[in-house]
């Protein structure tokens, strides 16, 4: 793999050069599965009660809106939030947890380039579940704040436009992703590190998206299940339909190990004499409830492996320290686990990644940190 890295990093300035071929790969069969369940506890955290390290990955996804959804507010010049919450739009039951917050977004990405965004092939089109990339809004920074601060509306540099679908493949048995070019740079965030290695059968991870529709959640109490020779693996994440093109992450290592892209099922609704299973019209049947696994139990959720696309993503900045980091690690006899890190954009001097824990004592180390 190691020698490989310059071909795929060659490969990737082509294709962000504007001259790459949209490839589009379309697989229809079973297009009803979508990202759903939780297992276990559900753990799905807000991004307020996060943790620093996960708030600020949270703050590089991005929730995938029709254009319809967020209207332009030629007052502000922002775009607001139409005024629907979860429980209304899918019929739920009274105690259904984030209930009364607001929905509207269809599908998850996550900033791996300065104008890139890597999702789920089935969020756009040519795919029939997808938006055309012209209607398509990305926007940062759609989350709850704080306890009740629930968001009503965006500003104007929070919510980008596709520029343009540069990779697209879409397979409901195997690989579903793709990669676009957003109609300008991104500022204030920072792209993500990928992994451009193996996944461990053993790899405890993460999950960042926008479920449902709903404002950011975290959740990181995953593992992995199994891995497929298709190009992707099963996890038990607690994710939903808009969870589509989360970033998942490796908990030790930081970097994204891939993509939801398909799993069990959302909601369950009462309905004599059987139970229906996210039924097209929630409201032609009593309230409905989320659909709970042991936490080893249901189908589990499909993660497209970012191998499947790394060959088209730069490395980032956070990518080359994390990577030094594990050089420096096994230089000292502990390879293992890198230190965690948070990459922290510079005001004049450019971006700089500044450890956030170090694991001493080391004689030259700083002293330890806690952000």
């Amino acid at each position: 793999m190691k020698r490989r890295m310059l071909t795929l990093t060659l490969l990737a300035v082509t294709a962000l050069g504007g001259s790459a071929v949209l490839r589009a790969e379309t697989n229809r069969r079973n297009a009803d599965i979508i990202p759903a369940s939780i297992y276990g506890t559900d753990d799905r955290q807000d991004y307020y009660a996060a943790d620093r390290t996960m708030k600020k990955f949270a703050e590089s996804t991005v929730a995938l809106f029709p254009d319809t959804v967020i209207p332009r507010d030629e007052a502000t010049g922002g775009y607001k939030l139409k005024s629907l919450n979860l429980k209304g739009k899918y019929n739920l039951q009274d105690g259904e947890r984030f209930a009364d917050q607001p929905v509207g977004a269809y599908c998850s990405g996550v900033l791996v380039g300065e104008d890139m965004v890597l999702t789920a092939g089935h969020c756009f089109r040519p795919d029939p579940r997808g938006g055309p990339c012209e209607r398509v809004k990305l926007v940062f920074g759609y989350a709850v704040t704080g306890a009740g601060e629930m968001p009503s509306s965006f500003p104007a540099e929070n919510v980008y436009s596709c520029k343009a679908v540069i990779a697209q493949k879409v397979q409901n048995d195997g690989a579903d992703y793709a990669l676009v070019k957003l109609d300008r740079k991104v500022s204030g965030r920072y792209p993500l590190a990928i992994n451009r290695g193996n996944i461990g059968r053993t790899t405890q991870l993460a999950v960042i998206g926008y479920p449902s529709g709903l404002p950011v959640k975290v959740a990181t109490n995953g593992s992995v299940r199994s891995i497929s020779g298709k190009g992707f693996f099963v996890a038990d994440l607690d994710t939903f339909g808009g969870n589509s093109g989360s970033p998942v992450f490796n908990l030790q290592t930081l970097k994204i190990e891939g993509i939801l892209v398909r799993g069990g099922v959302d909601y369950v609704y009462d309905s004599s004499p059987t139970v229906s299973e996210d039924p097209r019209n929630p409201y032609a049947h009593a309230p409905g409830r989320a659909n709970v696994y042991s936490q080893d139990g249901g189908r589990g959720e499909d993660v497209t492996m970012i191998r499947e696309v790394q060959a088209l993503i730069p490395q980032t900045e956070m990518e080359r320290y994390l990577d030094e980091m594990q050089r420096q690690k096994a230089a000292q006899g502990n390879p293992a686990r890198p230190a965690p890190a948070i990459y922290m954009p510079g005001q004049n001097t450019g971006p700089q990644v500044q450890p956030a824990i170090y694991y001493g004592p080391e004689p030259s180390a700083p002293e330890p940190v806690e952000i």
